[in-house]
């Protein structure tokens, strides 16, 4: 496995050295899972849901004393990542090949080697394709370094980067690992799922909605999605915000956060 150091320094493995360099800025540096009001007290109990390579588990192992993480990852290439980042972790982490979605069973995974975070349960070339030039040409608004030359080859960078390898993989109700591990409470519910992120809510059952806390999750605006998920939250008692941020302005991208009144 290809490894680097990061600059708080971790070791870690990776999938391809551009998304580790923006994880590690999304996750590390801008916290971006733990904002509008999240907040991680000592021993809580987090669900990593699209774990991708680990870092977020990493995050919050390194932050939170006594964390307990359900880190989920079904991309098997991800997944060997994932076990070996996380082989090392403080508190206790448990591993799931498997994906998490409103029903059990199985479902075709489009896996992206080279845009490893785009890989989806409902993998669509022409989002993804529009999605990657919008961040493109978001990063050359912000005046990134480099970005001109990959302007100048644009189509065929997207051709490269999409070059996609599928995967049949399991996958699981988020209501059938809580009753599997009698989990009690989830203090975060993180999702970054590629347009599963509906999906993965359906799979609670209405006995288990008390028992999450809080949610950070990438939503895709699709036919009218964060304004739909906002108001079931809203419903089921949360307080929620949405924002975008600069480099996925024009995308479908929004990170929505929920938490329950203190």
């Amino acid at each position: 496995m290809r490894r680097a150091t990061l600059p708080n320094g971790m070791n870690v493995a990776y999938q391809t050295k551009a998304e580790l360099d923006q994880f590690y800025a999304d996750i590390f540096e801008r916290q971006g899972y733990t904002r509008h009001g999240i907040v991680l007290a000592d021993g809580a109990c987090v669900f990593d849901v699209g774990a991708n390579i680990g870092l977020f588990t990493l995050f919050v192992t390194d932050r939170v004393r006594g964390a307990r993480v359900y880190a989920f990852e079904p991309a098997p290439p991800l997944f060997a990542i994932l076990e070996e980042n996380t082989l090392w972790c403080a508190g206790e982490v448990l591993l799931f090949d498997c994906g998490l979605a409103d029903r059990e069973g199985t479902a075709e995974l489009t896996f992206y080697p080279l845009t490893s975070g785009m890989s989806s349960f409902h993998a669509d070339a022409g989002e993804e394709r529009a999605a990657l030039r919008t961040l493109f040409h978001n990063r050359a608004a912000a005046g990134a370094p480099g970005i001109a030359e990959v302007l100048r080859a644009e189509e065929d960078l997207l051709d490269q980067r999409l070059r996609s390898e599928t995967y049949r993989r399991p996958v699981r109700t988020l209501s059938s690992v809580i009753a599997e591990h009698a989990v009690p409470c989830i203090d975060l519910l993180k999702l970054d799922v590629e347009k599963s992120e509906a999906q993965v809510l359906a799979g609670i059952a209405a006995g288990d909605w008390p028992k999450v806390r809080q949610i950070a999750a990438e939503v895709h605006d699709l036919d009218g999605r964060v304004a739909a998920m906002t108001a079931d939250l809203q419903a089921r008692g949360f307080e929620v915000s949405v924002e975008q941020e600069a480099l996925y302005r024009g995308s479908d991208r929004h990170a929505l956060y929920a938490r329950r009144p203190a």
